[in-house]
């Protein structure tokens, strides 16, 4: 199945395996920090530099990851099981889709401890407009 995907320009940085969402200009995304984003991929581990640790600076190209299974962040407050809905945290990161009104956009497919990468299958949007 051949899949699309989008040559986006980062308007911040966006760390490896950041959940990245569209930003407000064309063709551009930045980390994804709340429930409610649109939600266009999960940036891949490489960094933009020998000497950074940023996947994508400012003005930078974003990779994302071409599968529907895709690696993530766990956010810092809370370890991840296996099963749990994910929605994105701050700066990219997932933590558990707990609460009214959250739509999950990932579940997770292991456990991962507090800020380890784990796999994660992605989920058909499903957001009312």
């Amino acid at each position: 199945m051949l899949q699309f995907s989008p040559n986006l320009i980062a308007t911040a940085d966006i760390n490896p395996y950041a959940i990245v969402k569209m930003s407000t200009t064309a063709f551009s995304g930045s980390a994804s920090t709340a429930a409610a984003d649109y939600v266009v991929g999960v940036a891949d581990g490489s960094t933009s530099r020998f000497n950074t640790t940023v996947h994508a600076a400012a003005g930078d190209p974003i990779s994302l990851q071409p599968s529907n299974c895709v690696q993530l962040k766990c956010g810092a407050s809370v370890a991840i099981t296996a099963g749990l809905g994910l929605i994105a945290g701050t700066a990219g990161v997932a933590i558990t889709a707990a609460g009214s009104g959250n739509v999950p956009l990932f579940v997770a497919l292991e456990p991962a401890a507090v800020d380890s990468i784990f796999w994660a299958y992605r989920l058909p949007s499903v957001k009312a407009l």
